[in-house]
């Protein structure tokens, strides 16, 4: 039996030692969006005021924010590096590949550590006693705490309880204040234009947050909550993995790495491994 548990493990080893980051946080996030690991689940308060809004749609809906957080910041960075890159010895096109590339894990940890929170807590919300309608709530007395249920309506199995955190916010938060930090580091002179752009990023990335409340899908605390679990990542992406925007290297070699172009240089290899 210890023979072959033994070789099991050999080759989980071997897999796991032939994949790279992201195929781990993929396969994290299809794990959690599986619900394969035990979920927590938080109860309700009989007729709790907070969690008897009605359900009205989004304002920013997953596909919209998805695509913004997707295209938006390679076509800006591409436009950018091939405008105002100034130094001729690096590739704009291969550096613009570079830190679209991270952003994108940026988001990617970021989707993963939103999805592993919210099954973790499994937290109501607003809308939760018109999505979920749990039979218990058909029972319950007063201002009686319920801490287990089941929900009626099978489409909102698996979403009335994942309130926290606002994933909305925090992909808002991280795209629309990377791409404004981005404009301030490789746009020199800013015009006004550039000003104006970057005020429209950071002022939609808000409005995204603040509509989660507004739309009753998430609680304050919840879009707090996002601002607050954006930040260490987008400040990971940005100074580490985006070397601060700055171009790494004076000469830039065609190397294949992760399905796209990077520098070959040191400080790449270092951040790609």
């Amino acid at each position: 039996m210890d023979v072959f548990c033994g070789k099991i493990m050999d080759k989980v080893k071997l897999v796991w030692s032939k994949t790279n980051r992201w195929h781990r946080a993929f396969l994290l996030l299809f794990l959690v969006e599986l619900r394969i690991f035990p979920s927590g689940q938080i109860g309700f308060t009989c007729k709790d005021p907070a969690l008897s809004h009605p359900f009205t749609g989004d304002t920013v809906s997953w596909k919209l924010l998805l695509a913004t957080c997707i295209l938006l910041p390679l076509v800006i960075i591409l436009i950018v590096e091939r405008k105002y890159n100034v130094d001729k010895s690096v590739n704009p096109k291969q550096l613009a590949l570079f830190w679209y590339r991270e952003h994108l894990f940026g988001v990617l940890v970021n989707l993963v550590t939103v999805q592993v929170l919210k099954s973790i807590v499994g937290s109501p919300r607003p809308h939760f006693f018109d999505t979920c309608s749990p039979k218990e709530a058909l029972t319950c007395q007063d201002s009686e705490y319920v801490d287990s249920y089941t929900c009626t309506k099978a489409h909102w199995l698996s979403q009335s309880d994942r309130s926290f955190p606002s994933g909305h916010t925090s992909l808002a938060i991280h795209t629309g204040f990377l791409l404004a930090y981005y404009l301030q580091r490789r746009i020199s002179p800013r015009s006004s234009g550039v000003v104006s752009a970057q005020v429209v990023l950071l002022l939609t990335a808000v409005y995204c947050g603040v509509s989660r409340i507004t739309d009753h899908r998430h609680h304050w605390w919840d879009v707090v909550a996002g601002v607050v679990l954006a930040a260490p990542i987008l400040v990971y992406t940005v100074l580490y993995s985006c070397s601060n925007f700055e171009c790494p290297v004076a000469n830039v070699d065609k190397e294949q790495s992760d399905g796209l172009i990077l520098n070959n240089t040191e400080t790449v290899e270092a951040r790609t491994t």
